[in-house]
């Protein structure tokens, strides 16, 4: 919580708890001096490779407040963690909208399209959405990570069709772990909490007189779709990978091999102004 950007009478309610429960576990588990030096030397070293919100994530801090911040949103598509991995000013892709380009190693993938429609929680189109995409490769990776990748693959903005439809392709992504290079991964190894995550599409989606969206989306029969180690993955998130193999629906796409396609239609909360309004 950063002091600058909360209400002195917002951080003089939840220090004096936060400080409380810190002592109480320190007091419980006879922490000793050199422990804490251990700590603090840790969270050091956590600053100093910015993954603090990788910590946040792999303690399920993440998606604790995300839970809390979005309680009552019964109309809308779930929320998720938006994640360390997101980088600002995604190239915009234009119709048909493709987010990424091939590369070595990138030829064993499956092609998927994803398709659906953006909507208000009334159920009229949002004609105005911005989507705004990134996942990894098919082998796991993600370009900040893949030297083989191109700078910004498997990421970008786009619109949407007047009646709120839009599709784009990708590939199939795969399970990834977390960056272990750091402290962060020191601190799963020691803990015995492992680093995976199940392949997963993340999404931000935005819409004027809307509340911003990010979400992620999930395949069935992931290995990891039931121990995520970021604890993110949500029942309602999982959408199913369709295959299609017709000779004719693959020439139809441009294709050489069978594709996948995966619906995923996605319903904004109307933002708080318009609702009062």
């Amino acid at each position: 919580m950063d002091p600058t950007k909360v209400s002195s009478e917002r951080l003089q309610r939840v220090l004096p708890d936060a400080l409380a429960a810190l002592h109480g576990v320190i007091e419980r588990h006879r922490v000793t001096e050199q422990e804490w030096s251990a700590v603090l030397a840790f969270l050091t070293e956590v600053g100093r490779h910015e993954e603090f919100v990788l910590l946040s994530d792999v303690t399920k801090t993440s998606v604790l407040v995300d839970a809390i911040s979005h309680e009552g949103e019964t109309d809308a598509t779930p929320s998720d963690v938006e994640g360390p991995l997101y980088r600002e000013d995604p190239p915009w892709r234009e119709k048909p909208v493709k987010i990424y380009e091939k590369y070595e190693g990138v030829e064993n993938g499956d092609v998927l399209f994803v398709h659906g429609r953006v909507t208000s929680a009334n159920g009229t189109p949002i004609s105005d959405a911005v989507l705004d995409i990134w996942q990894t490769g098919p082998d796991g990776g993600y370009d900040v990570w893949d030297e083989r990748q191109p700078d910004y693959n498997f990421r970008g903005r786009f619109g949407v069709e007047e009646d709120g439809s839009y599709e784009f392709q990708t590939m199939v992504p795969k399970p990834y772990t977390v960056p272990t290079d750091g402290p962060v991964g020191r601190l799963l190894e020691a803990s015995g909490q492992h680093p995976w995550r199940p392949a997963h599409i993340h999404f931000k989606v935005d819409a004027e007189g809307h509340e911003p969206l990010i979400t992620q989306v999930f395949f069935p029969d992931d290995p990891y779709l039931e121990n995520d180690t970021i604890g993110a993955v949500k029942p309602a998130l999982v959408r199913p990978l369709i295959g299609h193999e017709a000779e004719e629906e693959v020439a139809r796409r441009g294709l050489s091999a069978p594709f996948y396609t995966c619906e995923f239609d996605i319903t904004l909360e109307p933002a708080m102004s318009a609702a009062r309004a």
